[in-house]
């Protein structure tokens, strides 16, 4: 007969037993406090690993930010030039060159950005001086300037449709600003600026006398960067004759005719040969003797080896000589007012090769490919 379990026997344990749980124990209380901290060691890491990793995003994010706030963003607001308050920003330079690029098909990036803020900034003195030069333009002016250039021209005697004509009128125009990128109230400004330069030159013109003292030359006039050895040529004319000579190597640039002859100067037509010609008393420069060929001179224009033939003598101004001095006088005009405004303070330039080379690609990018030719 089985008698029941005794409830006392089943809290005993053998020693054994109660040993190894006991060691089990101590095994898991060790083991927990290494565990716990390899967990919180694994933690910090893993924490560490995710601020480096969104710190770098950042740090490059920002970099990249930055370059395009510097390449993109910032250049066409910074301001290039200032006109008692009025603004020009690396932007209107830009817009200003595309359309002379859109015109001739290409601009020549190593004088033509400097150039052409000048040319901005003396359009605004121009604008805000015409009012008191007595330059005024207007609506009409600039419409009948618009006609002049884009209205088609009838053969006389041949009738016409008036509608037509207009049609075609309004066709030219939009062909020329799709080609400009103009719009056609920025065309319509830069047509007044035009204006205004047109009345400036014929006020300036008017100072101009019908007779000056001259001097007779001639001459023979390479490029700057011809190969051409302006020395050797100028020891060939102590043997050979000028005329013959300047027609073998010379560049005629619209004032020498056949053989080198040019004619009869006036001072100031050509600033940069008025020392030679008729010398300078400041500076003590002697004027190249009647009969003399000088040595080779290196201007803008291009390297002269002139021969003075005759003069000074007070002669009747030629068509040519009135409309050469004539533009020299108009850009005398404009680098004084640039100085003055400079000397003043009421004009500024902000302009340097950072800002030259963003310019350039900007052009750069929108210069037009050459087409391949039509067979």
């Amino acid at each position: 007969m089985a008698f029941p379990r005794n409830p006392s026997d089943a809290g005993q344990i053998p020693p054994s037993e109660s040993r190894r749980r006991a060691r089990g124990r101590r095994a898991r209380q060790e083991e927990n406090p290494r565990a716990k901290a390899r967990s919180g060691k694994e933690y910090t890491h893993q924490r560490l690993a995710w601020a480096i990793g969104t710190a770098l995003i950042l740090v490059l994010a920002g970099i990249l930010l930055a370059g395009y706030y510097q390449k993109f963003y910032h250049p066409p607001r910074v301001w290039a030039g200032e006109v008692r308050d009025v603004e020009f920003t690396m932007g209107d330079l830009v817009d200003r060159i595309r359309v002379l690029q859109g015109l001739s098909g290409s601009v020549d990036l190593s004088v033509v950005p400097f150039e052409y803020l000048q040319e901005l900034l003396n359009a605004e003195i121009l604008r805000q001086a015409a009012p008191g030069l007595g330059i005024t333009i207007t609506d009409e002016d600039i419409d009948g300037a618009l006609r002049s250039r884009f209205y088609p021209q009838v053969p006389e005697g041949q009738e016409t449709d008036p509608g037509q004509l207009d049609r075609e009128f309004d066709n030219n125009y939009e062909i020329y600003l799709a080609r400009t990128g103009l719009s056609r109230k920025v065309h319509r400004e830069t047509l007044e600026e035009q204006l205004q330069l047109r009345f400036l030159y014929a006020i300036l013109g008017l100072g101009i006398e019908d007779t000056l003292e001259q001097v007779e030359v001639e001459w023979i006039r390479t490029e700057l960067t011809s190969e051409i050895d302006v020395s050797a040529v100028r020891e060939r004319l102590n043997s050979e004759s000028f005329a013959a000579v300047a027609d073998e190597v010379g560049m005629p640039a619209g004032f020498a005719g056949p053989g080198g002859y040019v004619g009869w100067i006036p001072m100031g037509a050509f600033p940069s040969m008025d020392g030679m010609l008729f010398g300078d008393e400041e500076s003590g420069e002697e004027p190249l003797p009647v009969g003399e060929i000088a040595n080779p001179i290196f201007l803008s224009e291009g390297v002269h080896i002139i021969h003075k033939l005759s003069g000074p003598e007070t002669r009747e101004l030629s068509d040519v000589m009135r409309t050469k001095l004539n533009n020299e006088l108009l850009v005398e005009w404009k680098n004084n007012q640039l100085k003055r405004g400079a000397s003043e303070g009421w004009l500024k330039m902000n302009f340097d090769s950072d800002l030259y080379a963003w310019v350039a690609d900007q052009v750069a990018v929108s210069a037009p490919r050459n087409q391949p030719e039509e067979r």
